[in-house]
C-alpha cells in the first residue's frame, strides 16, 4: 500500500488529530484548525488522488479509510487518533469508523449525506457537465470565491482541483451519489459528533439526525448561518467545537442541537 502524504505539526506525544479534507482540496483547507490546535499532534492528510498524494490512485471510500488507518497506526500517538472529516473527508471518516473503529478516539464529521441523492435520473448528465466545468479556470475560481476562501486558499483550491484526475473525480462522485450510511455503524461506540452548516442542502441537514440516531454515542449539531465549508467561514467556532469535543467539555453555545 502506497503511503499518503501527511503534514505532521503541533506537539509530539500529545493526543493526535487526523484531518480529512473535501473533494478537490488537500491539507491546505485545515490551516485555521492546525494553527489553533497546535497543542495537539496534528496529522493533516492528503487523501488518495489529491494534493501531494496525487500519485496514490483513488479507488473508494473504504480504500481511502484503509490508507488513513495505516497512517494512524504508523504516525499517531500510541497508534490512535481523533478524526475530523468534512464532505469527502467525512465519508472517509465514516468508513474509518466502520472498518477501524479501534483506532479512533473521538470523531467530528461535517457535511455528509446518509442516503442516495434525489433526482438521480439527472446525475449522469450532471457528472458530465461538472467534469467539463472543473476544467474551466473561471468556474473553479468562482467556486473558490463562493466558499469564502482567502486569496491564498483560492489559489490552492484552483491548483489542487486542476491537478486532480477526472477519473478520481468521477469515482468519488459516483460513490457519493449512491451512498447509504452503513448499518454497521449502529455497533460503533466511538463518541462521534455529526455536524453541518445551517445553510446546507436538505439532504445533508437530514443526514445529521439520521446518522446521530443510528450511532449509540453520537450527537448532532448545526452551525446556524454557515455553509458547507464552515471550518473556513467560521474558524473560531469550528475550532472551539473541535477542542471541546476532543476534551469532552461542553460544546459552544452558538451551536444548535439536533434532537
Amino acid at each position: 500500500m502506497q503511503s499518503l502524504y501527511v503534514d505532521q505539526t503541533g506537539t509530539p506525544g500529545s493526543p493526535s488529530i487526523v484531518f480529512l479534507h473535501g473533494i478537490g482540496a488537500s491539507g491546505w483547507m485545515w490551516r485555521p484548525q492546525v494553527a489553533a490546535l497546535a497543542d495537539f499532534d496534528c496529522l493533516n492528510v492528503d487523501l488518495p488522488g489529491h494534493g501531494n498524494s496525487n500519485q496514490v490512485p483513488w479507488l473508494s471510500f473504504a480504500d481511502a479509510a484503509d490508507h488513513v488507518a495505516a497512517l494512524i497506526r504508523a504516525d499517531a500517538t500510541n497508534g490512535r487518533a481523533h478524526v475530523v472529516g468534512l464532505s469527502l473527508g467525512g465519508h472517509v471518516a465514516l468508513a474509518l469508523l466502520e472498518r477501524h473503529t479501534d483506532l479512533v478516539e473521538r470523531a467530528v464529521i461535517s457535511g455528509v449525506t446518509a442516503a442516495p441523492m434525489p433526482n438521480r435520473v439527472w446525475l449522469g448528465p450532471q457528472l458530465a457537465l461538472m467534469s467539463f466545468l472543473f476544467r474551466q479556470r473561471w468556474f473553479v475560481r468562482m467556486q473558490a470565491r463562493a466558499l469564502g476562501l482567502s486569496p491564498d486558499m483560492q489559489a490552492a483550491f484552483t491548483d489542487n482541483l486542476f491537478a486532480m484526475s477526472l477519473d478520481a473525480y468521477r469515482r468519488i462522485y459516483t460513490e457519493a451519489v449512491d451512498y447509504r450510511v452503513p448499518p454497521a455503524l449502529s455497533a460503533v461506540s466511538t463518541p462521534t459528533l455529526i455536524t453541518a452548516g445551517g445553510r446546507e442542502t436538505p439532504i445533508i441537514l437530514d443526514a445529521v439526525g439520521a446518522i446521530m440516531r443510528l450511532m449509540p454515542n453520537a450527537a448532532g449539531y448545526l452551525a446556524p448561518g454557515h455553509g458547507h465549508g464552515w471550518n473556513v467561514e467560521a474558524p473560531d467556532l469550528f475550532n472551539a467545537m473541535l477542542r471541546t469535543w476532543f476534551t469532552n467539555a461542553p460544546l459552544p453555545g452558538r451551536l444548535q442541537r439536533v434532537d
